[in-house]
């Protein structure tokens, strides 16, 4: 077994000066280096380090830097698209709006004495010359004027149908029964797409209310899950962002502390926002958007009990910017209280990497860094 230092093609930086800076309190960059160890599967001919695939390449660490992250080159652990937050869309082979939709009660036809299907979920874009208006946006701080924005423009026909509705009458009642659904939105990049989930938007009284003998009736709960818009690249690799990257705001009708629909929430008051308006939950509430799992693509808006005012809320995305990602992600390998000699790093896929080891010396008044690249091919 052998150590060869390889003296990298390195990128000296500075956060705080381009020239030199005084070493005080700490070591600049010029002992640190990064090596490797070469054996029968690991080899080394001056320019490229060649390694089998499922074979461990051991880097030594020389200098004792105080921070070291290291990206593999893999998909997702890139150097070159670290600050990136969002694709070209020329790279973009597919994109698909994925969900799935599950309730907690039995949800009945519109035909039916027991109707309850209050769930509408709608799109729209600026495409004009396929009949879509862009949607004017909310200003998130008139409740009055955005409940008067989103509805009007539900009147005037320009929220457009994603999923039919009538699809829900008898959904599953777990997340594994519940329907699933995938939109190609492809075409949409580029266009400010919004979605807009309503619920009740036409307001309907529970039927106990306001028809004689009629019987009481629960408004649905309705569950999302997994919602995400997933771009497949040209290179292979996949990004994906969650319900939460689509900024979702609540738009609550009947939110006065006032009415008789506040009354339904005595028991819950302790679960209410400070802001009734626009405000979400973390518990079950009725009526209330519960968002707090919408990281993972999961949200939720509670039932009413079927001998309680039926509620009305909305919620409403900013314009969804369909290529955005997360920035590439390197791996912390040491910090200023360890010490990492070396470090190691498997391979499980044929191809050309570039590994990067970004390495740092700092305190409080300076900072130094030092990039260094090596190419390594993997093979069988």
């Amino acid at each position: 077994m052998k150590r060869y230092t390889l003296y990298m093609y390195a990128f000296a930086l500075s956060a705080f000066a381009l020239a030199s800076c005084s070493k005080e309190l700490t070591e600049g960059l010029d002992d640190v280096n990064i090596g490797v160890v070469t054996d029968d599967n690991v080899m080394y001919d001056g320019m490229i380090v060649t390694a089998k695939k499922g074979q461990p390449v051991e880097f030594t660490i020389n200098g004792e830097p105080d921070f070291v992250t290291f990206y593999s080159g893999e998909l997702g652990h890139q150097y070159i698209y670290k600050d990136r937050t969002s694709v070209s869309a020329d790279d973009v082979v597919s994109s698909v709006l994925s969900f799935t939709v599950y309730t907690s009660t039995t949800i009945y036809a519109d035909d039916n004495n027991r109707r309850n299907n209050c769930m509408d979920i709608f799109y729209t874009m600026d495409d004009a010359e396929n009949g879509f208006e862009a949607f004017p946006g909310l200003v998130k701080n008139d409740i009055v004027a955005d409940s008067t924005t989103v509805v009007q423009f539900w009147k005037d026909g320009k929220w457009h149908e994603l999923v039919d509705r009538d699809e829900f009458v008898g959904m599953g009642q777990n997340v594994v029964a519940g329907n699933s659904y995938e939109r190609d939105v492809v075409n949409y990049i580029d266009k400010n797409l919004v979605l807009a989930f309503a619920y009740n938007k036409d307001e309907w009284e529970n039927p106990h209310f306001n028809e004689t003998d009629a019987v009481n009736v629960a408004q649905p709960r309705y569950n999302f899950a997994s919602m995400k818009i997933t771009n497949t690249l040209r290179n292979g690799q996949t990004t994906e962002q969650f319900a939460s990257d689509f900024v979702l705001t609540a738009v609550n009708m009947h939110h006065e502390r006032d009415t008789a629909y506040y009354q339904d929430w005595k028991s819950t008051v302790s679960y209410l926002p400070e802001d009734s308006g626009y405000g979400t939950v973390t518990a079950n509430v009725a009526g209330r958007w519960n968002l707090s799992s919408a990281s993972s693509g999961s949200f939720y808006i509670h039932g009413t009990a079927n001998d309680s005012h039926w509620k009305s809320s909305w919620l409403v995305s900013d314009p969804i910017n369909i290529l955005a990602c997360e920035p590439d992600q390197g791996v912390s390998v040491k910090n200023i209280s360890q010490d990492m000699p070396t470090y190691s790093h498997t391979y499980e896929n044929v191809g050309t990497y570039t590994a990067t080891f970004v390495v740092t010396n700092g305190n409080y008044k300076h900072e130094d860094r030092g990039v260094y690249q090596i190419v390594v091919n993997v093979t069988e």
